[in-house]
Order: C-alpha cells, then sequence, then structure tokens
C-alpha cells in the first residue's frame, strides 16, 4: 500500500468468517425449492465494498461491526442513508444498501461515495481547490487580525491604475464572492481594506482577476525582529498531490526551502491545515531530520492471501510500518518554530508531531484537532496490486491506519499541546517571531490528557467549517 517495508506484526484471529470473507456465499437452503423463500442478491457495488471493509477498515474486527455476510446488508437501505455521518448526501437510489453498510460503522471518517458522486469528490480530496488570482499583484498571509486575509506587497502599474495598491488587504472568500456576483467579468469590484494614517478603511477598487486551475498551498512571507532581520514564514495551506505546482504541496514547499536557503531560523505555519496527502507531509517534514529520524510509526490494515480448502483467500492483517528519514534533510540545522490552532489536524499533525518530537521544536497557538487515524481512498481506475479486489464504481474512504509518534505516543483525540498557547494570530506569530529570532527555546510540552470526543457520529461536525475541507484524507489515493 505504500513503497516501504512493512515490518508484519500478526493477523488477526483467521476465524472462519474471516477466512470465507471474500467468497459471500450465503449457506444453502434445506427446503424443497418450493419452501425456499425468495432470497435478495448483493448488488456487485455492494460485494465489493463489503469485501473492502472486511480487509481494510481497520476497527472493524476490532470492533465486532462487520456482519458474517453481505446478505445482511442487502434490502436494508432507504432514503435515511443517503446521507453520510457529516450529513452530506452521498447515496442515490440503488446504493442505499451500500450507505447503510457504511453507516453501520461507528467511524464517521469511514464512508461511500455513489459512482453520480465519486469523481467529484476524488478530485476534492487530492487537488486544491479552483480559484482565482489577482492580476498584477504579489501577495502574502496577512496575520493582523484574526481572520484570514492577504496583503498585496507589490502591483504593478496596470493593477495601480485599476485601483489597487500595496499594504491593501483582501480575503480570498471575498474575491470569490465578487467574482460570482459579476457573472465572471474579466474586471470586477472588490472591497478591500486599506491602512491610512494608523487607519483602516473599506474601499472599493477594480481588479482584474484570471481563474487558475489549482490554488497554491504554500505561501512564503517575511516577518521582521526586534533587531530588524527578516524571518521566513513558510504557510501550508493543506497537502495535495495536485496544485499549482505539478509536483503537488512538496514541490511548492521544496521551492520555499530554496528561496530562504541560509536561513538560520524558520517559521512553518499549520494553522487551519486539515491535512491531506501523507506523501507530501512525510516529504516536508523529512527536511528538517537527520537521516535515520523516525517521522512516524503506522498500523496499517492490509489483505494476506491464504489457501483454504485449496482456494485463494484474503484476510485482513495488521502490517506495522515505521517511516523514517532515508538522508539528511536540507533544513535540518534550521531552527524552526512552528504555528498550530484547533483546525490544524491529521496530515498536519504528522508534520508537527515528527519535528517537535525530533528537534523540540516549539510550537505556538492553539491545542491542534487531534487526528491520528488515515483513511484509504478506492476509486474506479487502474487496478492496484495492493488492492486484490475488483474495485468499487463509487468511491470508498475507509479508515485503514492508525499512528504512532516516535516514541508510540498517541494525540489521538487528545491534540498536540502548544508550549505557548495564544488566542489571537497576531500574537501567535509575534511569539513565533520572537522564538524564532533567539533560536534557543526547546520544547517542553506534550499531548492532550482529556478526550475532545471528535471521532464520534454525533461530533462529527468540525467548528462550522465543511468537514471535508478540514479533515482531508491522509492517505495516497489509489485510482
Amino acid at each position: 500500500m505504500k513503497t516501504m517495508q512493512f515490518l508484519l506484526v500478526g493477523a488477526l484471529a483467521c476465524s472462519a468468517l474471516l477466512l470465507s470473507a471474500c467468497t459471500h456465499k450465503s449457506p444453502s437452503g434445506t427446503g424443497t425449492e418450493e419452501e425456499a423463500p425468495e432470497r435478495l442478491v448483493p448488488s456487485k457495488e455492494l460485494s465489493a465494498n463489503y469485501t473492502l471493509l472486511d480487509l481494510f477498515y481497520i476497527y472493524g474486527h476490532a470492533r465486532n461491526e462487520i456482519e458474517g455476510s453481505v446478505d445482511a446488508y442487502v434490502g436494508k437501505g432507504s432514503a435515511l442513508d443517503s446521507k453520510n455521518a457529516f450529513g452530506e448526501k452521498s447515496c442515490t437510489k440503488g446504493y442505499y444498501d451500500v450507505c447503510y453498510m457504511y453507516n453501520q460503522m461507528t467511524d464517521p471518517y469511514t464512508r461511500y461515495y455513489d459512482p453520480t458522486m465519486a469523481a467529484a469528490m476524488l478530485a476534492s480530496l487530492v487537488e486544491s481547490e479552483k480559484g482565482l488570482r489577482i492580476v498584477g499583484i504579489e501577495s502574502a498571509p496577512y496575520d493582523e487580525f484574526d481572520v484570514e486575509l492577504f496583503v498585496v506587497t507589490s502591483a504593478d502599474e496596470g493593477a495601480r491604475n485599476l485601483g489597487i495598491q500595496e499594504g491593501d488587504l483582501y480575503s480570498m472568500d471575498d474575491l470569490m464572492m465578487a467574482y460570482e456576483e459579476y457573472s465572471g467579468q474579466d474586471t470586477i469590484k472588490l472591497d478591500i481594506a486599506r491602512p491610512l494614517q494608523n487607519q483602516l478603511y473599506l474601499v472599493t477598487v477594480k481588479v482584474a482577476v484570471e481563474e487558475i486551475g489549482r490554488l497554491p498551498t504554500v505561501y512564503l512571507h517575511y516577518e521582521q525582529d526586534g533587531m530588524g532581520d527578516s524571518i521566513p514564514v513558510i504557510r501550508i495551506t493543506e497537502f495535495d498531490s495536485k496544485t499549482l505546482d505539478d509536483s503537488g504541496t512538496y514541490g511548492e514547499f521544496a521551492e520555499a526551502l530554496k528561496k530562504t536557503a541560509g536561513s538560520k531560523a524558520t517559521i512553518i505555519d499549520l494553522r487551519n491545515n486539515g491535512g491531506g496527502d501523507t506523501d507530501h507531509c512525510i516529504a516536508a517534514a523529512e527536511q528538517f531530520l537527520s537521516k535515520g529520524d523516525t517521522i512516524v510509526i503506522d498500523i496499517i490494515a492490509d489483505a494476506d492471501s491464504v489457501l483454504t480448502d485449496g482456494r485463494q483467500k484474503y484476510i485482513q492483517k495488521l502490517d506495522t510500518v515505521i517511516v523514517v528519514a532515508s538522508q539528511d534533510g536540507s533544513a535540518r540545522d534550521r531552527y524552526v518554530v512552528m504555528l498550530a490552532n484547533e483546525m490544524s489536524a491529521s496530515c498536519a499533525e504528522l508534520m508537527l508531531s515528527a519535528i517537535a518530537s525530533n528537534k523540540k521544536s516549539p510550537v505556538v497557538g492553539a491545542l491542534t484537532y487531534g487526528k491520528q487515524i488515515a483513511q484509504l481512498g478506492i476509486a474506479k481506475g487502474e487496478e492496484d496490486e495492493d488492492i486484490p479486489i475488483a474495485l468499487p464504481d463509487g468511491l470508498a474512504i475507509i479508515t485503514a491506519m492508525y499512528s504512532y509518534d516516535k516514541d508510540w505516543k498517541l494525540y489521538h483525540d487528545l491534540g498536540i499541546v502548544p508550549d505557548f498557547e495564544i488566542k489571537t494570530r497576531k500574537a501567535q506569530m509575534e511569539k513565533a517571531v520572537e522564538l524564532a529570532s533567539s533560536a534557543t527555546y526547546r520544547r517542553t510540552a506534550g499531548y492532550g490528557t482529556e478526550r475532545l470526543g471528535h471521532f464520534a457520529k454525533p461530533a462529527v461536525q468540525t467548528r462550522g467549517r465543511s468537514p471535508l475541507k478540514a479533515m482531508k484524507m491522509r492517505y495516497k489515493i489509489i485510482r
């Protein structure tokens, strides 16, 4: 499932249930043909997804959540099952049985989208969002206020002639809404905040815009410390395999590191980063580590082939994968300060814990979300040797992995505790700059001690944000 060395922990108990899991044959009737009740036959999609859950859902047998036969789910679905635990419509009629089966699993992140929704959902999980760009400007994140804003750092003559100036502040949400309001025109009106004589004024300006296929996920800017030195700040909004850069988030991140080569300290901003593709956050974390440092320890549900009565069948097994840095990172000698908050989750937390546990790098901000499980995404497409059965027509998202840090410690549903708990964005950045400037503080905080309750189905809504945008899958997509 990942191109890393697997250390076999041991298969789950090979009960009759597991040994026959991929055959899905119902017991033969003993009566005459006239006496046998009419049997509902499972659909191909239901059977495929039953097998996927049986093999890859890491909690299925540990919690005894999966029935002994696919027949237990036939005919049980209804319109009530059209929505998943996040309140999203994920099934249309004809697939209600499949969604009914997924809804019986207690893990809310294990879910299914039928073929009418699979392609769009898959794209949203592996690609950064489509967006807009203001023509003729450069901008950077701005932390003066407790909302996510961008500041115009430079503007060419064309942009200035339309009305925008260096120092203007705008939000990406406002830009998108203005674009929609003006029906896709090339030049639109945009409300911006303009600092003048220590005051902020709301100003409506004209800007030229252009659509871009995908938004960037990495932003680089500099903050000045008390001595006038520039501290690079690398903000990562999410980890995606497809972004504005053809090589994804890691490609953008590597370019930011290259631009800041020689810096003695760097701030990594992971606030509001809900995670994403594991390969990209592991590669990013590795750049700050030394060869042999443990990045993460994963327990992964996998399929194992066995012979029973001369027939090949599959059972679930658990593999342990210890992911270590393969070489010294290009930034391993930099002092690192990390910014995080309650919406930093999953793959972002993996990066946080890997750097913090190996380098004792301080964390500034708020207690993180606490997601130390990962989902396997399985969609129709080219056969993959790691999935030994036919792929479903829809999109299966299955919790197939949970992780530990380098010391076999857990922060799942507990969160990563900041060394400096600070509420406002501006104060968080100021503290991060102070720490980066002195480059002496070593992390002393650990993980939370009280359950946050994020992983029960009634509690899956994530602080008002779209759950899928806040909690992106932290595993390689198989397609």
